[in-house]
């Protein structure tokens, strides 16, 4: 009898260890490929000295996937531009870049995956949009 309640004891924090490791945020274990590379390219585009001020989840229509993200940084435009291009480079080259705006794009396996931020900003910081 004590065998019994044992074994369903541990069944039970078993069961529990495996639900709350699947329901953490960096465990995506159900998520696409390509929500994974937005949530990997988000955390790639918040700097040091910056932070992810809002995010919108990814959004499906019948070709693509879209989120959105907002970060406040402590650099200019020009100096996270630079900044973002060493981070994000060579996976993403850039294909268009304004004092204001700046567009990268990764080519996968017949994909393509854009990276557009818009800076508004001025040299006591920044605040980016990215999509």
């Amino acid at each position: 009898m004590i065998g019994l309640n044992h074994y369903r004891a541990m069944s039970l924090c078993l069961l529990a260890t495996i639900f709350l490791v699947a329901c953490t945020r960096r465990q995506q274990f159900w998520a696409s490929p390509t929500v994974r590379e937005i949530e990997e390219v988000k955390s790639r585009t918040v700097p040091r000295n910056g932070s992810l001020l809002r995010e919108s989840a990814p959004v499906r229509d019948t070709s693509s996937i879209r989120a959105n993200w907002e970060i406040q940084t402590g650099s200019d435009n020009q100096a996270y531009f630079q900044w973002l291009k060493n981070q994000l480079g060579p996976e993403f080259h850039v294909t268009l870049e304004t004092t204001s705006a700046m567009t990268l794009v990764k080519q996968i396996e017949g994909d393509s995956y854009t990276i557009a931020v818009k800076g508004s900003g001025d040299r006591t910081g920044t605040v980016v949009e990215a999509a």
